[in-house]
């Protein structure tokens, strides 16, 4: 398979998640559907998208996703167990280093994943280097520099807001910090937000779904029966779609609105 394109449909208790197709000669399928309760987070259904997909023989080589969607574990987890490139809007660093002092971020200290050790842009290495996890249970490292070297270091007041304690970082295992790394350099170029342009496409899907197949509208009561009136929407879609495109129907382009023509 070839691209997919993934985003999901809200209502007050439901949420459709909704796997598509995104190839330029072919028409564009819904390859996946999941229904969950509204208090589901995106991110727990990545994973789960990825093991029905493959479940069916229609895993992706790029599955183009909403930010909720991704995050470093998703990305490297994608990547060895499905060979699929995961891409979508990683979160950026949004430390108080970045904003005030971006040479002080957490991406400019240097990290020895072999020695356990990370030197700061001063110079300064590391005393502490622990594997802990973080508040959602994910695996994460603690790293502290020395007090008294800390405490001295002229540039204190441009790397932490610590009164009396030591510069802290809290790092990712290694493969999820360096997959990150690259994700967002990446997302900065031209390249990139070309790529993630196809996802606009769903943006389509979702209004079709809506006005024409009444996708938030559940007929039904329970999460059981909202599912089986989701797949059957999507079965309806694909075969509304298969008819235009042996008719050889152009897909409709994305609208303009009046301010941005404006702009133009």
């Amino acid at each position: 398979m070839g691209n997919q394109c993934n985003e999901l449909l809200k209502s007050c208790t439901n949420r459709e998640h909704l796997t598509e197709t995104c190839e330029e000669d072919r028409p564009h399928l819904i390859t996946n559907v999941e229904t969950t309760i509204g208090t589901t987070p995106d991110m727990v259904m990545t994973e789960v998208i990825h093991q029905h997909l493959d479940e069916k023989g229609l895993l992706p080589s790029e599955h183009v996703v909403d930010a909720g969607y991704v995050d470093a574990e998703a990305l490297v987890k994608s990547e060895k167990e499905h060979q699929i490139k995961l891409t979508g809007p990683v979160q950026v660093d949004h430390s108080w280093q970045s904003r005030h002092s971006p040479e002080y971020m957490a991406s400019c200290f240097a990290i020895d994943w072999k020695a356990q050790k990370v030197t700061c842009p001063q110079g300064e290495i590391s005393r502490k280097w622990v594997a802990g996890k973080n508040e959602h249970d994910g695996n994460v490292i603690f790293v502290e520099f020395g007090k008294a070297s800390c405490r001295s270091c002229l540039k204190r007041a441009s790397c932490t807001q610590a009164k009396e304690g030591p510069r802290g970082l809290t790092l990712k295992p290694k493969e999820e910090y360096e997959a990150l790394q690259v994700a967002r350099e990446q997302q900065k170029t031209k390249e990139w937000k070309a790529d993630y342009d196809l996802r606009a496409g769903v943006e389509g899907t979702i209004s079709q779904g809506v006005q024409s197949f009444g996708m938030r509208k559940c007929r039904y009561a329970g999460l059981a029966k909202t599912g089986l009136q989701h797949f059957a929407e999507a079965a309806a879609m694909n075969l509304a779609r298969m008819a235009a495109w042996l008719e050889e129907k152009p897909l409709a382009q994305t609208r303009t609105s009046a301010f941005a023509r404006l702009v133009a």
